[in-house]
């Protein structure tokens, strides 16, 4: 079997629900492609995989069926060097592969050794055979088929006795099923309503009789032994909906569907079909020294992350992803920050992607010549620069965003489209130029009309504006549906809040008042941490503390402070590494100089050469061994410097146990009104992942600690403008612990958290929100007729729904324990990691905010029993409540006040259990 490309059509037409009702049970997906996407096929019942393209299936629970071809063997496998000669039968030329002798005994022993084993000791605890009946090729007479089919029982009643626990899902092999049925969970077959032909490279239509063979073999499967079946079904890579059309006509039958390409590399559907939330970014012409400061991961993070799509981040010069990506990515970035920067094999696979229906959005300069035969192809005619000054003939509200049209108007890429939807056109010396349009294919928006400077000459930092939308752009480009987004923002309804500190300044002498010559640390630990109730992450830089480190005299007294701090309940302890590095990449590169390109490249602790492990996992361990108590243990690093770790550091940090944070810039205030300055949630790094802070702490509001010193009190604009008109970010109050050496910074740290304590928040650990972060990149949403399911591990627990899309019928869902609608966004409550419902209207009693998380949620027809645990006094609401009781430990609990149908309760204690709300029937 083989998978093609498929196209991204996003508009989701739906299969009828009486369809979904009839083959609920169970779902099926087949993906041989590389760059396994492992989450997305755990929401299937039966995932077939092809096992050499990954080293082995995630440790996850669920049981993933590993391909097997069991009547062929083709010369690229393994284990064919093996096979001997008189084990073979003859050969395929369709697949160019040869025919295995199944009644051999020495092949059966030979199989289950270097086949079946090796899968199993990888954690495969199903197989998926294949080519059950390609004996038939070679076998002609009954006695040899016969003979063959007694072969093949004996070696699937082998594999049962070596592994009892194994599954197996057969290809056809329905003569089998009388001696095997028992380790059989499923038969598949292909081509029940469209075939693919190899041979002629073309899709043709399954004759009448044949499927009326195939579907009364089926019958005869599920009849005769209760086992599922699975009918594979083959579209073109561009027509998602004909594929959605056949799924339809497979599940009407009674059998699972799986409808997908015929090279089986890109992830089809079914009836259960899971939405693509990765999006592959691709920069390049960037002059920057680190591509973490490139365009795209300053300003495309942002607008992208908020969609709720994941990035997978290359450069232009490196390999993209393999395989269709049509299923598995949502759609294509790329942002050209100079012209001419693209390959001709870029360019043409930029082509085929377009041609498989994967949305392209480009940024910056075209990702394609336009005056080449790749241009053309997306519609592009070039044109010569103008010579008069160019006028403005159409403009759409989306453009001249945070920054009006300038009024000389410069052309960098002088080009019109075809077929195009313009947002910006404008025409000289008698031709039409089109800088900005959305197209079949997608969309784009060249320069200048991206990005563009408040002040002419000046670039970067607080004067760049948006001249598009960004939101609106990335959205129509990619052609992105209406679907529930996971929003690491909020929990049960409120904007999360958090704080957190970097070590840095914890040996400096305070000026503060009462404290004068005093270290830094105790002003924070008696001013800041004891007075105020709220959860802090704080971390320490082992080298300025240690005894060590730079300050060996005063390490017993800075040692003790930190104690004292760790000790407090409402703080978790973080590494700020050994030697704060201040360039991570360069201090790496050269690790025993102090100084680099750009100054100081970290602390000057004796005879030290820098190393990822020795500042991430080695600061952790000296925290525990000297600074814990109780068995507690560190839970981050906060990165120094820079904040541009390596992928080494994280690597150092994923394999200590440690989470990760801090980084990015958001911080727009009243004075610099952009959302250039909302930065993205965190940015992948190969394998690893780096999470960014929220927002950014006071030595960016001091001017880099030169004044003035209570310029932290600007954050609070920063939190005001991430939550109005649009929640961007939750709260967190970020700062390090020189902010208490000066009495006007520590009263702005106060006046923060006063303010911060005063709104409606959800206080959680820094670790917390980092853990809802790595979640959002795991979570898998997929859709079932009209029926919406989310799958994730249970840390972030909350779904953002757009404008238009309609709310759950909470009387009917699972997971769901209420939404809010009355802030700036529509966000839905899960109970955990997985959820279902469909749309609809709710009558009954629901979850309507809290500021604390469910540990338990049960709905017993109209009545509610819930549990609640907050790191602050509870706070919650509940709506559609009239002539509803809430009680605990049988008392009656009386709302604090009403708002129409939500009744709001007031409690000082941080921990409710079984809280039960009884209604009227």
């Amino acid at each position: 079997m083989k998978f093609g490309a498929t196209v991204l059509l996003w508009a989701l037409l739906i299969l009828p629900a009486a369809v979904i009702a009839d083959i609920r049970a169970k779902a099926a997906a087949f993906y041989y492609g590389p760059d396994i996407p492992w989450h997305s096929l755990s929401v299937y019942d039966y995932p077939v995989v092809e096992p050499d393209q990954a080293d082995r299936p995630p440790a996850d629970g669920h049981r993933y069926y590993a391909y097997v071809s069991t009547g062929e063997v083709l010369d690229s496998r393994p284990y064919f060097p093996g096979i001997k000669p008189e084990w073979l039968l003859g050969s395929n030329p369709a697949w160019q592969s040869r025919i295995l002798d199944q009644s051999n005994p020495a092949l059966r022993r030979y199989f289950l050794d270097h086949v079946i084993a090796p899968l199993w000791q990888k954690g495969y605890r199903g197989f998926f055979l294949d080519t059950l009946d390609s004996y038939q090729l070679a076998v002609s007479d009954d006695a040899g088929r016969q003979k063959q089919r007694q072969g093949l029982v004996a070696l699937i009643k082998a594999i049962g006795q070596r592994y009892p626990k194994a599954r197996l899902i057969l290809n056809r092999g329905f003569e089998l099923l009388p001696d095997v049925a028992d380790q059989v969970d499923a038969v598949a077959a292909e081509s029940l309503y469209q075939r693919w032909l190899p041979d002629k490279e073309r899709y043709q239509s399954v004759p009448a009789e044949d499927r009326q063979w195939l579907l009364g073999q089926f019958q005869q499967v599920r009849d005769g032994y209760g086992i599922d079946t699975i009918a594979i079904d083959y579209a073109p890579p561009a027509q998602r909906q004909q594929a959605r059309d056949i799924a339809a006509k497979i599940a009407a039958d009674g059998v699972i569907p799986w409808v997908t390409n015929p090279e089986l590399d890109s992830l089809g559907l079914g009836v259960r079909e899971v939405m693509p939330r990765k999006v592959l970014m691709i920069y390049g012409g960037s002059t920057e020294k680190l591509w973490e400061l490139t365009d795209l991961v300053r300003y495309g993070l942002m607008p992208v992350q908020f969609q709720g799509l994941i990035p997978d981040i290359r450069s232009v010069d490196a390999a993209m992803p393999e395989g269709t990506l049509t299923g598995r990515y949502a759609g294509i970035v790329v942002w050209m920050e100079e012209a001419e920067q693209t390959s001709d094999a870029f360019e043409q696979w930029l082509v085929r992607q377009k041609e498989a229906g994967v949305p392209i959005a480009m940024l910056g300069y075209p990702a394609v010549d336009p005056q080449g035969p790749y241009g053309k192809a997306f519609g592009f005619h070039d044109l010569p620069m103008p010579r008069s000054l160019p006028v403005v003939t159409r403009a759409s509200k989306e453009v001249g965003f945070e920054s009006p049209l300038p009024k000389l108007i410069n052309l960098a890429v002088p080009l019109d489209t075809d077929d195009a939807t313009p947002w910006l056109q404008v025409s000289a010396d008698g031709n039409r130029y089109t800088p900005v349009a959305m197209t079949p294919w997608g969309g784009y928006a060249f320069t200048p009309f991206v990005i563009r400077s408040a002040l002419p000459g000046i670039s970067g930092g607080d004067y760049d504006r948006w001249m598009i939308q960004p939101l609106d752009f990335i959205h129509q480009a990619l052609q992105l549906p209406a679907m529930p987004i996971p929003d690491v923002t909020t929990e049960n309804g409120r904007r999360l809040f958090f704080s957190h500190m970097d070590g840095d300044g914890f040996p400096s002498l305070a000026e503060v008042q009462g404290y004068r010559g005093i270290a830094d640390a105790r002003v924070m630990v008696n001013e800041i941490f004891k007075k105020y109730d709220v959860p802090f992450t704080v971390s320490i830089i082992e080298g300025e503390i240690a005894p060590d480190g730079l300050y060996p005299k005063r390490s017993d007294e800075l040692e003790a402070i930190a104690r004292d701090m760790y000790a407090l309940p409402n703080v978790e302890a973080a590494t700020h590494t050994y030697s704060h590095p201040f360039y991570w990449y360069e201090s790496q590169a050269h690790p025993r100089e102090l100084s680099g390109s750009e100054g100081l490249l970290r602390l000057p602790i004796p005879d030290y050469s820098m190393d990822p492990v020795r500042e991430v996992a080695g600061s952790a361990n000296y925290i525990n061994r000297r600074l814990l108590q109780g068995g507690e243990k560190t839970t981050m690093v906060l990165w120094s410097g820079d904040t541009i770790p390596t992928p080494e550091a994280l690597k150092a940090a994923r394999e200590a146990g440690l989470l990760n944070m801090n980084g990015s810039d958001t911080t727009i205030t009243r004075s610099t009104p952009t959302w250039t300055l909302v930065k993205g949630i965190g940015v992948p790094k190969g394998d690893e992942y780096q999470v960014y802070a929220p927002n950014q702490n006071e030595n960016v509001y001091t001017h880099e600690w030169h004044g003035p010193f209570y310029g932290f009190e600007r954050v609070i604009q920063t939190f005001e403008m991430t939550e109005t008109p649009i929640r961007f970010k939750p709260v967190d109050v970020y700062f390090h612990t020189y902010i208490a050496s000066k009495n006007a910074s520590l009263e702005s740290l106060r006046r923060v958290l006063d303010w911060a304590t005063g709104q409606p928040l959800f206080p959680v650990f820094a670790s917390e929100y980092v853990r809802k972060v790595l979640d959002f990149n795991d979570m898998v949403i997929s859709r079932e007729g009209d029926q919406w399911q989310v799958h994730g591990n249970g840390q972030l627990r909350t779904l953002r729904l757009p404008a238009g899309m309609p709310l759950p019928n909470l009387d009917t869902s699972q997971g769901l324990a209420g939404y809010r609608t009355d802030g700036p966004g529509r966000y839905l409550h899960m109970t955990g990691g997985q959820a279902r419902w469909q749309a609809g209207t709710t009558h009954e009693a629901y979850l309507q905010q809290a500021n604390g998380r469910l540990t338990a949620f049960q709905r017993q027809g109209k009545n509610l029993v819930f549990s609640l645990h907050a790191r602050a006094p509870l706070r919650f609401a509940l709506a559609n409540a009239t002539g509803c009781r809430l009680s605990h430990d049988g008392k009656i609990l009386t709302p604090a006040r009403r708002q129409g149908d939500i009744f709001h309760y007031r409690s000082s204690a941080r921990g409710l259990n079984e809280l039960r709300l009884q209604c009227s029937q």
